[in-house]
């Protein structure tokens, strides 16, 4: 067939592959398709940009952009894409022999889509960017190819509570996850959620069960004790780091959420 495996390929990556697992991106022309195959791998596929279907074995499927979705060993499979605009998707790609048997179950079981996280993007970028020159760049490639088909599976354990999930929080969130020692991390936090303080209120209340400062400061606690743990950063460099305004102040927000003071959470660790 014209188009089967990329004939008419627009623009492609590089491929990075090991034997066990692959990585690809690529782009189809208006119309191209690729098959009909017969899948001899566990893929998961993330369309970026375009349109495309999927028929598997006699039933016909839409591929969502920016969903990740699961194509299993053994089925016959027939892609087509939009008719009218270039189509770009990455996949992963592991043969079934190195996938562990708990995972192999597990994916038998799951459903064949679910949105894309921001961890699955970092992973496909991740392994785009590795070059495979000696067994070890091998070995990281496909512990990246594992990783990625098991954050598939935590999105699906987490799917309904994340469609429920308001996108405005979403953007809350992922703001103080990221700028959690800065002063004014809830001003950004409103201005990434688009939505006034009274509407984010509600927001983090009604899905988390806490209020914004609330969640601020239990993510603030929690990176200072895992800075106190795992750097050699001083008491008074992490509770700036994390947003305090003394080590006084930080020292009784690790108390309460450790019930230890800070260089005895330390100590324990490092014992």
């Amino acid at each position: 067939m014209r188009n089967y495996h990329g004939a008419e390929i627009a623009w492609a990556n590089r491929r990075v592959q090991t034997p066990q697992v692959d990585f690809g991106r690529i782009k189809y022309t208006p119309g191209g398709y690729c098959g009909p195959r017969r899948q001899r791998d566990y893929q998961l596929v993330v369309i970026q940009s375009g349109g495309a279907r999927a028929t598997v074995d006699d039933e016909t499927v839409a591929l969502p952009v920016d969903h990740a979705v699961l194509f299993l060993p053994g089925h016959r499979e027939l892609f087509t894409f939009s008719e009218a605009q270039e189509t770009e998707h990455v996949w992963c790609s592991i043969r079934p022999r190195f996938v562990p048997a708990e995972l192999r179950q597990r994916l038998a079981a799951a459903p064949r889509l679910v949105p894309c996280s921001e961890l699955m993007h970092r992973l496909f970028a991740a392994a785009q960017g590795c070059r495979v020159v000696t067994p070890v760049a091998g070995r990281v490639i496909e512990h990246l190819g594992l990783a990625l088909f098991a954050e598939f599976l935590l999105q699906v354990e987490l799917g309904p509570r994340q469609t429920r999930q308001d996108e405005r929080l979403r953007r809350a969130m992922a703001c103080i996850e990221e700028q959690f020692g800065e002063e004014d991390c809830l001003a950004r936090a409103r201005r990434a959620a688009q939505c006034s303080e009274s509407c984010l209120n509600q927001l983090f209340r009604r899905e988390l069960g806490l209020g914004p400062a609330r969640y601020l400061w239990l993510t603030r606690a929690e990176r200072g004790a895992a800075m106190l743990r795992d750097t050699g950063l001083t008491v008074a460099e992490i509770s700036i780091r994390c947003g305090c305004k003394n080590p006084f102040h930080f020292s009784r927000l690790i108390k309460r959420s450790q019930g230890l003071p800070p260089r005895e959470v330390r100590r324990r660790a490092w014992q």
